[in-house]
């Protein structure tokens, strides 16, 4: 799923299927923490076949999960950018544990150093410095969100764009799904539609 902190090193030809947000949205309200759940969850889909449909810039983007690997740190879950042809790129490998979504691989690069999503367990605050730009980046909370697909209770994660915190992206990952919605104020990309694999 593409994710604008890597945009760098992602060809401008990968970036083709995007949307841009057309009206503002209501910040979602906080799940009460008695409806949270009691384990951290895997906040990724797992199932080869996986197959998750978003909506950016006005343009339906497929990613599918082709491979799905145990590793000693976790769950190795690669997905594929589909095209209107059915044609099959790399979009990223991820280890996904009950630590968080760890991304070793993006847009059929490896990276020198693994960025991290998320980072778990889960706390409201938690704050990590992504090894990528630098970025600071915290966990907000559970949230039950409302996207095109349904309504889902996921972890909101801000990161900051810039060194003083004026602009930020806020990303929402759902268990089972991933990211479901990121949104930086001025674009957006959305989850409308998820199919289970086998």
């Amino acid at each position: 799923m593409f994710h604008p902190r890597l945009a760098r090193l992602v060809p401008c030809a990968a970036l083709t299927c995007a949307f841009v947000l057309t009206a503002p949205t209501a910040l979602p309200a906080p799940v009460p923490k008695h409806l949270m759940p009691k384990d951290e969850p895997v906040c990724f889909p797992t199932r080869v076949g996986d197959r998750m449909v978003s909506l950016w810039q006005g343009k339906e983007l497929i990613c599918v999960v082709t491979k799905v690997e145990k590793t000693n740190d976790g769950i190795s879950v690669t997905q594929e950018y589909e095209d209107e042809r059915g044609v099959r790129t790399h979009d990223q490998t991820v280890v996904a544990s009950a630590v968080g979504l760890k991304v070793v691989r993006y847009s059929d690069r490896d990276l020198d150093k693994s960025v991290w999503w998320l980072k778990l367990p889960h706390v409201d605050n938690n704050t990590w410095t992504d090894n990528l730009h630098g970025q600071e980046t915290r966990t907000l909370g559970w949230e039950e969100i409302e996207v095109p697909a349904g309504k889902f209770k996921a972890i909101r994660v801000d990161r900051n764009d810039n060194p003083n915190g004026t602009a930020k992206t806020s990303y929402w990952y759902a268990p089972g799904l991933g990211c479901i919605k990121w949104s930086d104020g001025t674009a957006s990309r959305v989850l409308t539609a998820f199919k289970p694999g086998n």
